[in-house]
């Protein structure tokens, strides 16, 4: 996958996950950092994200190690959930070695026959509350992007802290957006969550802004086209993208 910012770099994608025959385009809010999930190369990118961010800080070394669990934590649970894409904001937080301020992810689910947004819709809305869940504050919508339309959930449920056994009420913001041809049986699941429960607001619109900077696209990279298209704007500095190696492109 590669990343804009200061000149085109690779990031790993774990290559297990599920995904579709079609490649995409996303922006990364500013001050967000990919996380590495390829098993060949994330544990070289831990060390080399834990060198830039201790480089000059007092005390930094001493709590490496901590720090160090922490991501390689969050990888294996990203891969364990078929997570294709993922990445983090990085923030102090109230204990030693909690950096998580804020995370996104990209997952692709496979649905054969077709993706019916309305039995999406309703399924989450009748969906039994998650561990911690706060049942009145969720909320299921319909709404529309420039990629089409998709089903928007919001929740505030209670999660673990990696590697403690302290939990923390998290905001949580999915969109569900159904990819178009050729692989209209697949959906992209977009997650964006924090622990600012006061910015809840704030955060469900920037969720929404990256979900409106999704586009697909085709073997070559070009766009796929969309049943209503909408103005997108051009591509920011945060923009990854990835388009299927030669290898897993169909043939005729």
């Amino acid at each position: 996958m590669t990343a804009a910012g200061h000149g085109p770099v690779e990031i790993g994608v774990d290559p297990a996950a599920p995904r579709p025959p079609v490649g995409f385009r996303l922006d990364v809010p500013d001050g967000f950092t990919e996380l590495d999930l390829d098993p060949a190369t994330s544990d070289a990118w831990v060390e080399r994200f834990l060198d830039q961010r201790s480089a000059g800080v007092p005390g930094a070394a001493a709590q490496r190690g901590r720090a160090r669990q922490v991501l390689q934590s969050l990888v294996a649970q990203h891969r364990q959930a078929g997570v294709f894409l993922a990445a983090f904001l990085a923030a102090a937080g109230p204990r030693p070695g909690e950096m998580i301020g804020a995370s996104l992810t990209l997952a692709w689910r496979e649905f054969r026959g077709g993706v019916l947004l309305e039995g999406l819709r309703q399924y989450f809305a009748d969906e039994d509350p998650g561990p911690g869940e706060d049942p009145a504050a969720r909320s299921v919508d319909v709404v529309t992007l420039p990629g089409g339309q998709a089903v928007r959930t919001r929740s505030r449920q209670r999660l673990p802290v990696p590697l403690t056994s302290h939990r923390q009420d998290t905001v949580i913001v999915q969109h569900l957006l159904p990819v178009p041809e050729p692989a209209t049986d697949w959906l992209a699941v977009l997650t964006m969550s924090t622990p600012d429960i006061s910015g809840a607001d704030e955060f469900t619109a920037l969720a929404g802004r990256v979900a409106a900077s999704l586009e697909f696209l085709d073997a070559t990279g070009q766009p796929l086209p969309t049943a209503d298209p909408m103005p997108r704007p051009p591509p920011s500095p945060g923009t990854i993208g990835f388009v299927p190696p030669t290898s897993d492109r169909p043939t005729d």
